[in-house]
């Protein structure tokens, strides 16, 4: 079940990470096209923020704990 699980997670951590790099590139190269509109850089800022959250909690935190468990390990 655990493998599920994980499977499930890496996969959810994967989109919100392609989200996430979706919402950066709006920000940098279709905001000014758009005339510098307010509520389109407001919802990329928030799109990038919430899933930044969760590649840094499913992808960036869970490899940081495995390597201090390998290196405990020794």
């Amino acid at each position: 079940m655990t493998d599920l699980k994980d499977s499930f997670l890496f996969i959810v951590a994967v989109v919100c990470l392609l989200v996430f790099i979706g919402a950066i590139i709006d920000i940098v190269f279709y905001w000014p096209s758009t005339g510098f509109d307010w509520m389109f850089l407001g919802k990329n800022i928030l799109y990038a923020l919430g899933t930044g959250y969760w590649v840094w909690r499913l992808l960036i935190m869970l490899y940081r704990k495995r390597k201090v468990l390998e290196t405990e390990s020794y």
